[in-house]
Protein backbone atom coordinates (compact mmCIF):
# COMPACT_ATOMS: atom_id res chain seq x y z
CA UNK A 1 0.00 0.00 0.00
CA UNK A 2 1.07 3.49 1.20
CA UNK A 3 3.80 2.20 3.92
CA UNK A 4 6.76 1.14 3.59
CA UNK A 5 8.04 -1.70 6.56
CA UNK A 6 11.29 -2.69 8.21
CA UNK A 7 10.86 -6.51 10.07
CA UNK A 8 13.41 -8.32 12.72
CA UNK A 9 13.70 -12.06 12.67
CA UNK A 10 11.87 -11.88 15.79
CA UNK A 11 8.28 -10.39 14.70
CA UNK A 12 5.99 -11.59 12.72
CA UNK A 13 5.14 -10.20 8.62
CA UNK A 14 2.52 -11.31 5.87
CA UNK A 15 4.56 -12.66 3.29
CA UNK A 16 1.55 -12.42 1.17
CA UNK A 17 2.37 -9.11 0.21
CA UNK A 18 -0.97 -8.94 -2.28
CA UNK A 19 -3.16 -10.81 -0.35
CA UNK A 20 -1.91 -8.45 3.02
CA UNK A 21 -2.75 -5.20 1.08
CA UNK A 22 -6.60 -6.79 0.34
CA UNK A 23 -6.30 -7.82 4.31
CA UNK A 24 -5.44 -4.15 5.33
CA UNK A 25 -7.82 -2.74 2.83
CA UNK A 26 -10.39 -4.10 4.40
CA UNK A 27 -9.89 -3.41 7.84
CA UNK A 28 -9.26 -0.07 6.76
CA UNK A 29 -13.21 -0.19 5.27
CA UNK A 30 -14.13 -1.60 8.75
CA UNK A 31 -12.82 1.32 10.51
CA UNK A 32 -13.83 3.84 7.81
CA UNK A 33 -17.46 2.79 8.24
CA UNK A 34 -17.82 4.09 12.12
CA UNK A 35 -15.29 7.05 11.98
CA UNK A 36 -17.09 10.83 11.69
CA UNK A 37 -14.13 12.82 12.82
CA UNK A 38 -10.75 11.13 12.36
CA UNK A 39 -8.66 13.74 13.93
CA UNK A 40 -11.08 12.66 17.61
CA UNK A 41 -10.76 8.89 16.68
CA UNK A 42 -7.85 6.79 18.06
CA UNK A 43 -7.69 2.99 17.03
CA UNK A 44 -5.91 0.37 19.91
CA UNK A 45 -4.27 -1.76 17.62
CA UNK A 46 -4.35 -5.39 19.90
CA UNK A 47 -1.42 -7.98 19.07
CA UNK A 48 0.04 -5.24 16.85
CA UNK A 49 3.07 -6.83 15.58
CA UNK A 50 5.12 -4.82 13.94
CA UNK A 51 2.17 -1.48 13.47
CA UNK A 52 1.34 -2.89 10.32
CA UNK A 53 -2.38 -2.37 10.12
CA UNK A 54 -2.62 0.68 12.62
CA UNK A 55 -0.06 2.36 10.48
CA UNK A 56 -2.12 2.07 7.62
CA UNK A 57 -5.23 3.29 8.69
CA UNK A 58 -3.19 6.12 10.03
CA UNK A 59 -1.59 6.67 6.24
CA UNK A 60 -5.05 6.35 4.75
CA UNK A 61 -6.83 9.32 7.55
CA UNK A 62 -9.33 7.24 8.57
CA UNK A 63 -8.33 7.60 12.19
CA UNK A 64 -6.13 10.71 13.98
CA UNK A 65 -4.05 8.33 16.51
CA UNK A 66 -2.89 4.64 16.96
CA UNK A 67 -1.67 2.54 20.18
CA UNK A 68 -0.69 -0.74 19.27
CA UNK A 69 0.40 -3.40 21.90
CA UNK A 70 1.73 -6.39 21.63
CA UNK A 71 3.76 -8.80 23.99
CA UNK A 72 6.68 -9.31 21.77
CA UNK A 73 9.21 -6.64 22.10
CA UNK A 74 11.11 -7.36 18.94
CA UNK A 75 7.98 -6.21 16.54
CA UNK A 76 7.43 -3.53 18.77
CA UNK A 77 10.79 -2.70 18.51
CA UNK A 78 10.28 -2.73 14.38
CA UNK A 79 6.78 -0.91 14.78
CA UNK A 80 8.50 2.19 16.43
CA UNK A 81 10.85 1.99 13.80
CA UNK A 82 7.93 2.15 11.02
CA UNK A 83 6.01 4.60 12.45
CA UNK A 84 8.81 6.84 12.04
CA UNK A 85 9.88 5.24 8.32
CA UNK A 86 6.45 6.50 7.85
CA UNK A 87 6.22 10.02 9.30
CA UNK A 88 4.47 9.16 12.43
CA UNK A 89 7.72 9.56 14.69
CA UNK A 90 6.96 9.22 18.39
CA UNK A 91 7.46 12.49 20.76
CA UNK A 92 7.33 13.68 23.85
CA UNK A 93 5.21 16.81 22.92
CA UNK A 94 2.55 15.07 20.75
CA UNK A 95 2.54 11.62 19.41
CA UNK A 96 0.05 10.28 17.10
CA UNK A 97 1.44 7.12 17.42
CA UNK A 98 2.13 4.92 20.51
CA UNK A 99 3.58 1.40 20.43
CA UNK A 100 3.76 -0.67 23.69
CA UNK A 101 5.39 -4.15 24.82
CA UNK A 102 2.85 -4.94 27.41
CA UNK A 103 -0.12 -6.99 28.07
CA UNK A 104 -2.99 -5.15 25.64
CA UNK A 105 -5.81 -4.96 28.85
CA UNK A 106 -3.37 -3.25 31.35
CA UNK A 107 -2.32 -0.51 28.56
CA UNK A 108 -6.06 -0.31 27.29
CA UNK A 109 -7.51 0.78 31.02
CA UNK A 110 -5.13 3.47 31.18
CA UNK A 111 -5.18 4.62 27.90
CA UNK A 112 -9.18 4.93 27.92
CA UNK A 113 -9.09 6.86 30.92
CA UNK A 114 -6.73 9.45 29.62
CA UNK A 115 -8.41 9.83 26.10
CA UNK A 116 -11.84 10.02 27.56
CA UNK A 117 -11.20 13.42 28.76
CA UNK A 118 -10.25 15.15 25.67
CA UNK A 119 -13.75 13.68 24.22
CA UNK A 120 -11.94 10.96 21.74
CA UNK A 121 -13.73 8.26 20.17
CA UNK A 122 -12.06 4.55 20.42
CA UNK A 123 -12.13 1.71 17.35
CA UNK A 124 -10.24 -1.51 17.87
CA UNK A 125 -8.59 -4.03 15.99
CA UNK A 126 -7.20 -7.43 17.41
CA UNK A 127 -4.70 -9.48 15.10
CA UNK A 128 -3.87 -12.20 17.30
CA UNK A 129 -1.87 -15.29 16.85
CA UNK A 130 -3.54 -18.98 16.34
CA UNK A 131 -4.65 -19.04 19.82
CA UNK A 132 -6.45 -16.20 19.84
CA UNK A 133 -7.73 -13.40 22.40
CA UNK A 134 -6.75 -13.64 26.19
CA UNK A 135 -9.61 -14.00 28.49
CA UNK A 136 -8.22 -10.56 30.57
CA UNK A 137 -8.23 -8.89 26.70
CA UNK A 138 -11.80 -9.82 25.85
CA UNK A 139 -12.79 -9.02 29.44
CA UNK A 140 -11.66 -5.55 28.79
CA UNK A 141 -13.25 -5.46 25.43
CA UNK A 142 -16.34 -5.90 26.49
CA UNK A 143 -16.28 -3.39 29.84
CA UNK A 144 -15.44 -0.75 27.56
CA UNK A 145 -18.37 0.74 26.58
CA UNK A 146 -16.79 3.60 24.45
CA UNK A 147 -15.35 0.49 22.24
CA UNK A 148 -18.35 0.42 19.25
CA UNK A 149 -16.70 -1.17 16.70
CA UNK A 150 -13.92 -3.85 16.81
CA UNK A 151 -12.75 -5.46 13.53
CA UNK A 152 -10.94 -9.19 14.66
CA UNK A 153 -8.11 -10.27 12.11
CA UNK A 154 -8.27 -14.29 12.59
CA UNK A 155 -5.77 -16.80 11.32
CA UNK A 156 -7.59 -19.52 12.73
CA UNK A 157 -11.19 -18.88 11.78
CA UNK A 158 -12.87 -22.33 12.52
CA UNK A 159 -10.66 -22.39 15.62
CA UNK A 160 -10.35 -19.93 18.59
CA UNK A 161 -11.99 -17.01 16.08
CA UNK A 162 -15.71 -18.79 16.89
CA UNK A 163 -14.69 -19.18 20.88
CA UNK A 164 -13.54 -15.75 21.14
CA UNK A 165 -16.91 -14.46 18.82
CA UNK A 166 -19.30 -16.81 21.54
CA UNK A 167 -17.20 -15.07 24.40
CA UNK A 168 -17.76 -11.58 23.02
CA UNK A 169 -21.54 -11.49 22.09
CA UNK A 170 -22.62 -13.71 24.65
CA UNK A 171 -24.91 -12.06 27.88
CA UNK A 172 -23.31 -10.24 30.66
CA UNK A 173 -21.66 -12.55 32.99
CA UNK A 174 -19.75 -11.71 36.42
CA UNK A 175 -16.81 -11.98 34.91
CA UNK A 176 -17.54 -10.47 31.23
CA UNK A 177 -19.40 -8.20 31.98
CA UNK A 178 -21.14 -4.57 29.78
CA UNK A 179 -23.12 -4.64 26.60
CA UNK A 180 -22.59 -7.68 24.18
CA UNK A 181 -21.50 -7.26 20.66
CA UNK A 182 -22.61 -8.44 17.56
CA UNK A 183 -21.01 -9.76 14.45
CA UNK A 184 -22.09 -7.49 11.37
CA UNK A 185 -19.80 -8.83 8.83
CA UNK A 186 -17.34 -11.60 8.06
CA UNK A 187 -14.95 -11.67 4.95
CA UNK A 188 -12.47 -14.21 4.09
CA UNK A 189 -9.31 -13.41 2.65
CA UNK A 190 -7.36 -16.01 0.75
CA UNK A 191 -3.69 -15.94 1.87
CA UNK A 192 -2.83 -18.99 1.18
CA UNK A 193 -3.32 -20.06 -1.91
CA UNK A 194 -4.08 -23.66 -2.78
CA UNK A 195 -4.12 -24.89 0.99
CA UNK A 196 -6.87 -25.20 3.27
CA UNK A 197 -5.88 -22.12 5.59
CA UNK A 198 -7.30 -18.40 5.21
CA UNK A 199 -8.28 -14.84 6.92
CA UNK A 200 -11.00 -13.50 8.33
CA UNK A 201 -12.23 -10.17 8.84
CA UNK A 202 -15.10 -10.61 11.29
CA UNK A 203 -16.62 -7.20 12.26
CA UNK A 204 -18.32 -6.84 15.43
CA UNK A 205 -20.55 -4.08 16.81
CA UNK A 206 -22.10 -3.30 20.03
CA UNK A 207 -25.54 -4.08 20.57
CA UNK A 208 -27.86 -1.05 21.37
CA UNK A 209 -30.01 -0.32 24.56
CA UNK A 210 -33.41 -1.52 22.19
CA UNK A 211 -31.15 -4.77 20.71
CA UNK A 212 -30.37 -5.39 24.43
CA UNK A 213 -34.44 -5.25 25.15
CA UNK A 214 -35.05 -7.68 22.46
CA UNK A 215 -36.26 -5.31 20.30
CA UNK A 216 -34.03 -5.85 17.80
CA UNK A 217 -35.63 -5.56 13.55
CA UNK A 218 -35.69 -9.11 11.69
Amino acid sequence: GKCSFQISPGAFFQVNTEGAEMLYQLAVDKVREVVDDPKKTLLFDICCGTGTIGLTCMKEGVVGSVVGVDISEPAIKDAKENAKLNGFEESEVESKTRFVAARAEEVMASEIQVAKQSGMKFVAIVDPARDGLHSDVIKTLRSSSRIERLVYVSCNPTGTLPRDAALLCAPPTKRYTGVPFKITSATPVDMFPLTTHCEMIMTFDRLTESEMNGNAES
